[in-house]
């Protein structure tokens, strides 16, 4: 995107310096051929000045930006997630993890520029395997050229002169040249190298690499080599006079090629545009003195308005609040708002530990008033005409980080989806925010990490990540730091306390040290304390998988979950089918048979019980990936299995009743991996 970003910008330099070039016809061409290096130096540095007399457009370099990522990152709140689950007890008021970029991903605009990645890097891969062939080639045909003097050599089957060669440059020139023509061409080959344009000219090839889709690049490095040649045209009558002018062009006339790469290498440049070459030379006049002083003040002035950037407007925190609204206004497609007020605009938190500049966040509250409210789908929060946001996220809260008291926009999250009354509250939702945005790493608490499995009451398995807050080591208490379902939901703890979060966990780890809170020196045991309390399950420590070694990246890795039940409405061309759980029992779990009116006698006669967890079914997905695995007693033993195609396993059930059949499935992130039929002994 940087790449996309200069080459816009470069668009503009390229056709500022041709204009330039166009009005300065008439005097020397070094001055239009200084200009090309600032085309180069907008085209290979991200990064410039700031000034008032820049004549970059300010949208020159967001429009690639704000199309492929908008301006203001998107805040993917999970709030979705959690109201289809609030039927489960087992979700608490956790916070979800953001996480922006799956979403992006998906888009076809950044499908089409990730397409777009893919293409412009080949084009980058062929161009300079191509100048890599031609240059090692141009390199063999040398090697037998006979040496005159110095760096200068003569080779047959040649017929222009050019400069070859990186570090150490040398002349070549083709057999029959006259002394004369010696004289002129080695004269303008010298002072190629003294300029080092065998060096510059390199160089801006590879820029011309980097940019091979921009056709205004292609135009510009041309025009650099015709204004080089040019240049050092006039310096070689300069140093030998006018009386040369003549001369110099015959033999130009004569080594006449018209080509522009040297065996196609960049490495090396000969003579070429010779009828323009010749027009310039018998044009050429010493400029006068006054000439070179305008001409030494333009180039400066327009170097000075290419490279720098123009000055961005310093915009308040209000001045964000107002454009935030005048967007919400922008939304409304089917009535026109004719009016807006800012009811209430304050901060409400400060951080200056999350980012290297302080964040905050402030509280936005805001009416907008329809032309037709009658054109509204809903009229609920109206007030006096106007319309408030208040929904399930509740009301906007502006993100914004201070850079020497200037604010700069990161965007917004909602009241509703945290406990913005506390500052433990405001704190978890600018790292859930941050995080999902890039800014901070996955992990709340670096050091020591435990990773803990556990199963849910409906059989999924989840997964705890523990850290030390405060003190690594045997004397570090131990805290949950965020945990995650088995269709990848991630979500925070958020202690519930008034105080600052560190100033929270100091304090228990000041308990702890004092023997006063001994449990919370046993990660397991915290674990534990948290699945049944907090989250409302109920699980035994021996249902505990732990981890010990893992890491913040292990825990990214979503858990994945083993279920048994019934497999019904499945079909090929469905990706969907529905699943009715169920609970293998055996005689170890005599003491429930009680409760569930189990008689172990008449009902499990071949010592195990299926039973149904809930009368109604859940929708589940399969992919492409999905496996599908049937029984196939006849491999050898009743309990083989073997993988077969969808429509097989599809046209293993056509037998069996609506009930379905009983298999195992395996899910992660909210798609089957594999069904397997359930062996029934």
């Amino acid at each position: 995107m940087h790449t996309l970003n200069m080459s816009i910008t470069g668009i503009y330099v390229i056709l500022f310096v041709i204009v330039a070039r166009m009005l300065f016809r008439k005097i020397p061409k070094i001055y239009s051929y200084a200009l090309w290096s600032v085309v180069w130096f907008r085209l290979v540095c991200p990064v410039s000045f700031e000034s008032v007399f820049s004549f970059i457009p300010a949208q020159a370099q967001r429009v690639p930006l704000n199309r492929i990522y908008p301006q203001t990152p998107p805040m993917q709140s999970g709030i979705t997630e959690l109201e289809a689950q609030t039927a489960n007890p087992m979700l608490p008021a956790s916070t979800p993890l953001a996480s922006p970029d799956a979403n992006l991903s998906s888009t076809p605009a950044n499908l089409w520029f990730e397409f777009g990645q893919y293409v412009w890097l080949f084009g980058i891969v062929l161009l300079i395997a191509f100048s890599m062939v031609t240059t090692v080639r141009l390199h063999r045909k040398l090697q037998h050229a006979v040496p005159l003097f110095n760096n200068i050599y003569e080779k047959s089957a040649m017929t222009t002169p050019f400069v070859f060669g990186f570090l150490r440059p040398k002349i070549y020139l083709p057999i029959g040249l006259n002394d004369k023509e010696k004289a002129y061409i080695i004269k303008h080959e010298q002072v190629h190298i003294q300029r080092l344009d065998h060096i510059i000219k390199p160089l801006a090839f590879a820029v011309l690499c980097i940019h091979w889709f921009n056709p205004l690049v292609w135009v510009a490095f041309f025009l650099m080599s015709d204004d080089m040649e040019k240049s050092c045209d006039e310096s070689v009558i300069r140093q030998l006079g006018s009386g040369i002018k003549k001369d110099y062009s015959t033999s130009l006339l004569t080594l006449s090629t018209g080509k522009r790469f040297i065996g196609g290498s960049p490495l090396a440049f000969g003579e070429s545009s010779t009828k323009g070459r010749i027009i310039n030379i018998l044009h050429y006049k010493k400029p006068a003195f006054w000439v070179v002083i305008v001409a030494v003040i333009a180039v400066i002035a327009l170097c000075v308005g290419l490279m720098s950037n123009p000055r961005k407007a310093e915009l308040t925190v209000k001045d964000y609040a107002e454009q935030y609204i005048h967007q919400k206004m922008k939304g409304f497609k089917d009535v026109k708002i004719v009016d807006s007020q800012m009811t209430k605009f304050e901060k409400i938190a400060e951080f200056d530990d999350l980012l290297p500049t302080p964040v905050e966040i402030w509280a936005l509250e805001y009416r907008l008033k329809p032309e037709d409210p009658s054109k509204l789908i809903v009229t609920e929060g109206m007030s006096d005409g106007y319309i408030t946001e208040e929904g399930s996220m509740g009301k906007p809260m502006l993100i914004f980080s201070v850079t020497d008291s200037t604010p700069q926009y990161l965007g917004v999250i909602g009241s509703g989806e945290y406990d913005m009354k506390t500052t433990s509250g405001q704190k978890m939702a600018l790292r859930v925010f941050l995080e999902g945005n890039g800014q901070l790493p996955h992990e709340t608490y670096p050091g020591n990490h435990i990773l803990v499995k556990f199963p849910l009451s409906t059989g999924e398995t989840s997964q705890l990540l523990l850290s030390q807050p405060v003190v690594q080591g045997d004397a570090g208490i131990w805290c949950v730091e965020r945990w995650k379902d088995t269709n990848g939901n991630e979500y925070y703890n958020t202690p519930q306390t008034e105080m600052a979060i560190a100033d929270y966990y100091a304090s228990l780890q000041m308990q702890a040290a004092k023997g006063e809170a001994p449990t919370l020196l046993d990660p397991l045991q915290v674990a534990l304390q948290y699945i049944n309390e907090d989250l409302g399950q109920h699980v035994t420590k021996d249902q505990l998988v732990a981890d010990h070694n893992a890491t913040a990246k292990d825990f990214a890795i979503t858990p994945e979950s083993t279920l048994l039940g019934y497999v019904l409405n499945f079909s090929v061309d469905d990706d969907s089918f529905d699943f009715d759980k169920a609970e293998w029992l055996t005689l170890k779990d005599s003491a429930r048979f009680k409760n569930l009116n189990i008689n172990p006698d008449v009902d499990m006669p071949g010592g195990f019980y299926v039973l149904s967890k809930s009368t109604d079914t859940e929708p589940l997905k399969v992919t492409v990936e999905t496996k599908y695995i049937l029984l196939d007693p006849e491999s050898g033993g009743a309990n083989q299995t073997k993988v077969v195609s969808k429509q097989a396993f599809m046209d293993h059930f056509k037998p069996y009743p609506e009930s379905g059949i009983l298999c195992t499935i395996t899910s992660k992130d909210g798609y089957v991996t594999s069904i397997a039929e359930k062996y029934l002994p």
